[in-house]
C-alpha cells in the first residue's frame, strides 16, 4: 500500500473495507459515476455497473479499496452480490426457476437484470429474439465467483420444456381414441414410418402398416416433410410420449365397399402385385387383393409380371374372410374356341394321336389344342376297337366335327364316303341279288353287300332244308332297305304263304324285330 492510501485510510478511518455506503449521486461521465458517502470526497462506481443511473438518484455500495488519488473506490454490483448470493445460491442448489429482465444483449448472449444484478442467459439456452424489457424465467446453470465478481449464467431450457409439458397434456387431456387429427409431418423413416407434429407440441406416429388398407409400404408415396396429414388416434401411450395413428383408418374398409360392388361371375380389372409359386395376387381395389391359381392364370402358359395389368373373372368371394379368388384365363379367348373359328366343322386337319382311353383317343393338334375321336367317327361300318385302328405317336388326317367341352371332335370316317347311302341309292326293296354270307347265328345269316355294307337273312326267311355257310353266295331279295334296317328272304311266295299258316298255328318262333334286337345287342 502506499504512502498516500496509508493517508488517506488513516484520514477516513471510520470507513472499512466491504462496508455497505450509502450515498447520492453527483456527477455521472462515461467512465464512473462519483456518490457523495458525506465525506470530503467522493466514491466512485464503474459506469458499467450503473448504466442507467442519473445524477440525484441514491444508490448503495460496497468499499473496495482506495485509489492512489485517495478516492473510495465502490461497487454496486458487489453489494447486489452480497445481498444477492443467498437467493441465487439456494435457487442454484434447489434449480429452482428466477426471474430476471432482459437489459442488453452481446455477441453470444443476453443481459438480464436480476434485482439490479446483472447475469447471462446465452443464445443456446435461450428462446429466439428476445427484445430488450423482455421478462424471462430461467434456471441459473452456472453461479461462480471470481475475481470480478459473481458470474451468473441462465437457461431458459427447462422452463420452456415444463411449459411445452404442460402445454402438451392439456392438447393430449383432449385427444381421445378414434379421433380424427391433423398433423404436420417432420420425418420420414422409410423402414418403419411417418413422424408428425400435432400443434407444434405432440409428436404422432404413423406406423407403414397403417398408410393403407392396401400394400404400398412406401411413406414417400403418401406425405413429404411439412405436408399435413388427417390421421386418426389409434392408441395413446401412459408416458404420452408418442401417440400412434392411422392414415387408413380415415378411410372405409375396402372390402365392406367391395362386398357392393363385387359379385360372383362378374369380370374385374386389377394390377398384379406379387408372383407366387402356385399363382399371383392381383389388387383390384386399394386394399382388396384377390388370388389367381396357377391353373387359373392362362391356356397357353403366358406368364405376368408385376406390375401388369390384367383382367379377371370373380369364382369366389367372401368378404368376411377377405377371400377372393380369380381366373385370368376365364377372360381369355378359349384356344379350341378360336381353332374353330380357324377350322370350321367340315374341315381338314392333322394331328398326333396322343393318348387312348377306352372307346376314345386324344389328338394334338396345336400348342394348348387337343381334340378327341369316339370309336363311332373311326368307321362307317363296325368300328371295331379304337387301338385296331390308331396308335400313339401316329400322324393322321382328320375331319373337324365340331366341339366336344374343351376339345375339338374328330372323326376319320367323314372323310371318306358313307356305304350306307351307297347301298340305299344302288338297291331297292325287292330286288334280288347275288350276296356272300359274312357270318352265320343261330337266328340266321348276315350277308355282305360289295359295299361292306351287312345285312340280316332271318332264320325264318331261309328256305327248309337249307344250310348256310360262312363265304357261301346266296341269292336273295331285299325285304327292308334303310340305314337303320337291311333284310332279306330267300324263300319264294309260295313258302312264304306255308310259313304264314304254320305260324299262326303256334305261340312260339322268333319275329324280324327280336331276330333284329339280338343282332343289335351283338
Amino acid at each position: 500500500m502506499g504512502e498516500f492510501e496509508k493517508f488517506f485510510e488513516k484520514s477516513f478511518k471510520e470507513i472499512k473495507k466491504g462496508e455497505v455506503i450509502k450515498g447520492k449521486v453527483v456527477q455521472v461521465d462515461e467512465r464512473n459515476v462519483y456518490v457523495d458517502i458525506g465525506y470530503k470526497v467522493e466514491g466512485i462506481i464503474p459506469r458499467e455497473e450503473l448504466p442507467e443511473v442519473k445524477v440525484g438518484d441514491e444508490v448503495k455500495a460496497i468499499l473496495l479499496r482506495f485509489s492512489r488519488g485517495g478516492y473510495p473506490i465502490l461497487s454496486h454490483r458487489r453489494y447486489l452480490e452480497g445481498r444477492l448470493t443467498g437467493f441465487l445460491k439456494s435457487s442454484y442448489e434447489k434449480g429452482r426457476f428466477i426471474t430476471g429482465t432482459v437489459v442488453g444483449k452481446r455477441e453470444d448472449s443476453y443481459i438480464v437484470d436480476i434485482s439490479g444484478l446483472r447475469a447471462l442467459l446465452p443464445f443456446k439456452e435461450s428462446t429466439k429474439n428476445l427484445r430488450e424489457g423482455r421478462r424471462v424465467i430461467a434456471k441459473i446453470i452456472e453461479l461462480k465467483k471470481g475475481e470480478e465478481g459473481l458470474k451468473v449464467v441462465l437457461s431458459q431450457k427447462d422452463y420452456l420444456k415444463a411449459q411445452e409439458e404442460k402445454k402438451k397434456q392439456r392438447v393430449l387431456s383432449k385427444i381421445k381414441v378414434g379421433d380424427i387429427i391433423e398433423g404436420r409431418v417432420i420425418k420420414i423413416d422409410p423402414n418403419k414410418g411417418i413422424t408428425l407434429l400435432v400443434r407444434n407440441l405432440l409428436r404422432a406416429f404413423l406406423p407403414l402398416e397403417d398408410l393403407s388398407w392396401g400394400r404400398d409400404r412406401n411413406p414417400y408415396n403418401y406425405a413429404e416433410i411439412g405436408e399435413k396429414l388427417k390421421v386418426k388416434v389409434r392408441r395413446i401411450p401412459k408416458d404420452g410420449e408418442f401417440i400412434f395413428v392411422s392414415l387408413k383408418d380415415t378411410k372405409e374398409n375396402p372390402w365392406i365397399k367391395a362386398e357392393e360392388g363385387i359379385k360372383k361371375g362378374q369380370v374385374v380389372n386389377g394390377r398384379v402385385v406379387e408372383l407366387r409359386e402356385n399363382g399371383l395376387i392381383v389388387e383390384v381395389m386399394e386394399g382388396v387383393e384377390g388370388f389367381v391359381p396357377k391353373d387359373e392364370i392362362s391356356y397357353d402358359g403366358t406368364t405376368f409380371k408385376k406390375g401388369d395389368k390384367v383382367s379377371a373373372q370373380v369364382l369366389e368371394f367372401d368378404p368376411k374372410r377377405r377371400k377372393l379368388i380369380l381366373s385370368i384365363k376365364k377372360t381369355l379367348p378359349k384356344p379350341w374356341e378360336e381353332f374353330l373359328k380357324r377350322h370350321p366343322v367340315g374341315s381338314r386337319v392333322v394331328g398326333v394321336v396322343e393318348k387312348i382311353e377306352g372307346a376314345k383317343a386324344f389328338v394334338k393338334l396345336e400348342e394348348h389344342v387337343q381334340g378327341i375321336i369316339h370309336r363311332v367317327d373311326l368307321d362307317w361300318l363296325k368300328p371295331g376297337r379304337v387301338e385296331e385302328v390308331l396308335q400313339v405317336g401316329q400322324t393322321l388326317e382328320f375331319a373337324v366335327l365340331g366341339l366336344d367341352g374343351r376339345y375339338v371332335k374328330l372323326g376319320l370316317k367323314q372323310l371318306k364316303e358313307n356305304p350306307i347311302e351307297k347301298v340305299l341309292s344302288a338297291y331297292k326293296i325287292g330286288q334280288k341279288v347275288k350276296l356272300k354270307v359274312k357270318s352265320v347265328r343261330t337266328f340266321g345269316a348276315f350277308l355282305e353287300f360289295p359295299e361292306g355294307v351287312e345285312g340280316l337273312l332271318p332264320i325264318s326267311e331261309v328256305p327248309k332244308g337249307v344250310r348256310l355257310q360262312e363265304g357261301q353266295e346266296v341269292e336273295v331279295k331285299i325285304l327292308d332297305l334303310s340305314p337303320d334296317k337291311i333284310t332279306f328272304s330267300m324263300k319264294e311266295e309260295e313258302e312264304k304263304k306255308e310259313d304264314i299258316i304254320t305260324t299262326s298255328s303256334s305261340d312260339k318262333g322268333f319275329t324280324l324285330g327280336d331276330i333284329m334286337g339280338k343282332k343289335l345287342k351283338l
